[in-house]
């Protein structure tokens, strides 16, 4: 009996813990507005933005799941913004057809008075085939690159995040 009570608060408080640590890994999946002082842009729900971005990133994010098979170490989508100083605007986007297996589509404009480019091109991803959507923008002093990935036997599942993505994506 002098063990039972300590032992009954002691799951009792377990379970709290862990109720309230699931609901707030669940609440990181949740759509969220993004801003900085450089940049804003929507994280779509089902999507993990780590709040310090790997080296050389101003923003990631990756989806929950991983592929199957030859892709099971790679995640069905992810985004990266990265920034290039001292970048040309046609360089860059030079460079992404350059890395790219086949170009499917390649919009160019002006934006907020910025030159913007969105290039989707299939290119090799660690020997798995991927779709990637880029967003490039001129910005005053250094260029942006949103890229935006999508295993290929999940482009349907995520065309609408990937949009949102490439929308929401505006220079401050």
């Amino acid at each position: 009996m002098e063990i039972l009570i300590p032992g009954l608060i002691l799951v009792g408080f377990m379970i709290w813990a862990s109720t309230r640590i699931k609901r707030n890994a669940a609440k990181a999946f949740e759509r969220e507005e993004i801003e900085t002082q450089g940049f804003s842009i929507t994280k779509p729900e089902g999507f993990l933005a780590p709040v310090d971005p790997p080296d050389g990133l101003l923003f990631s994010a990756h989806s929950k799941d991983f592929g199957s098979e030859e892709a099971e170490r790679i995640r069905c989508a992810s985004a990266e913004l990265s920034r290039f100083d001292d970048a040309h605007f046609d360089e860059i986007c030079e460079r992404v057809k350059t890395d790219s297996i086949r170009i499917i589509s390649e919009q160019r404009g002006v934006i907020g008075e910025r030159r913007s480019t969105i290039i989707v091109a299939e290119r090799s991803e660690h020997d798995v085939e991927v779709e990637t959507s880029y967003r490039i923008v001129a910005g005053d002093q250094a260029v942006y690159q949103l890229a935006v990935t999508v295993l290929l036997g999940h482009k349907e599942e995520y065309s609408s995040k990937v949009d949102l993505f490439l929308s929401s994506f505006n220079l401050k």
